[in-house]
């Protein structure tokens, strides 16, 4: 579980993660989006079952933004460039394949929930921060603007595969942006996703993106009355378990105490690629030709 922070009476609220394909993350900038991911990071750091990969999509490179202090722990990252993006979303995809390709040889199921994630096959959380970065039609006749839109589109292709595929193989998606509008995170991802929580919004109609029709059933609990800085960190979402909405107080996490963790349990990042190569069985490793060094073969 996922532990969001606690509702408005003190209980618990928090994001089922066994057997769920991702989350969506939405709200308004500076209303708690990245706060709430970078203690994601930190609240499970600590743990060798679980590795991480971020995308962020406000800075050139994640290491001069909002996740600088916890890429200690990140095993991949990349910036707001569409390439390096692309590779990396491709870099998971194929780590997707792998392991449904793996899995009933290494976990003896297909679903790797039915024994749990391990050191040796751990959960991954796929990050995307301002999602609407690398999904964004672009418009245009020129060569790079065409490029740009290829790259955006293939985007979009990759991250619909790791959130309808990713459930089973122990891989969970978070989009995140500041309105979760389809332009922002199309619907064949966000509607996909099996939760979703919103900071701020200064609409319903982007409350109603974000979390979906029923929330104009709950008004109290619409994101538009967020508004203020005594409601930064302050989210609405669906609670397992519970009917409508609740609205969910989150800890503020001081950067230096993220660093401090991710220092401290930078020992346990790996890379889930490398770590499904060692669980291979040689049966199914690509084996080299056997050399034939007969003089006739001379």
């Amino acid at each position: 579980m996922w532990p969001v922070g606690r509702d408005e009476y003190g209980a618990p609220v928090h994001v089922e993660l066994k057997n769920k394909s991702g989350a969506v993350v939405a709200g308004g900038v500076g209303g708690g989006k990245s706060n709430q991911l970078t203690a994601l990071i930190t609240y499970f750091g600590p743990s060798p079952a679980v590795q991480f990969a971020v995308i962020d999509g406000k800075v050139s490179n994640a290491a001069h933004g909002d996740y600088a202090d916890v890429l200690p722990r990140v095993f991949a990252h990349a910036g707001h460039d569409l390439r390096e993006a692309n590779a990396l979303l491709r870099r998971l995809v194929k780590l997707l394949h792998d392991r449904a390709t793996m899995a009933r040889k290494v976990l003896g199921t297909a679903n790797m929930w039915n024994v749990g994630p391990s050191e040796h096959w751990p959960l991954v959380f796929a990050i995307i921060d301002e999602s609407h970065t690398f999904f964004h039609d672009h418009k245009g006749s020129d060569k790079e603007t065409r490029a740009l839109a290829a790259l955006a589109a293939e985007n979009v292709r990759l991250t619909g595969l790791l959130v309808k595929g990713g459930r089973s193989v122990g891989i969970f998606t978070v989009p995140a942006t500041q309105k979760a509008t389809g332009d922002a995170i199309p619907t064949s991802i966000r509607d996909v996703c099996s939760a979703a929580l919103s900071f701020y919004q200064r609409t319903t109609e982007a409350s109603v993106a974000a979390l979906g029709d029923d929330i104009r059933n709950w008004p109290d609990m619409d994101p538009i009355n967020l508004q203020g800085s005594q409601y930064v960190g302050v989210a609405s979402m669906a609670a397992e378990g519970r009917p409508g909405f609740v609205r969910v107080p989150t800890p503020y996490l001081d950067p230096a105490n993220a660093a401090t963790v991710a220092l401290a349990t930078a020992h346990l990042t790996q890379d889930p690629t490398a770590l499904l190569a060692n669980l291979t069985p040689p049966s199914l490793r690509k084996a080299e030709p056997p050399q034939d060094d007969s003089p006739a073969a001379a």
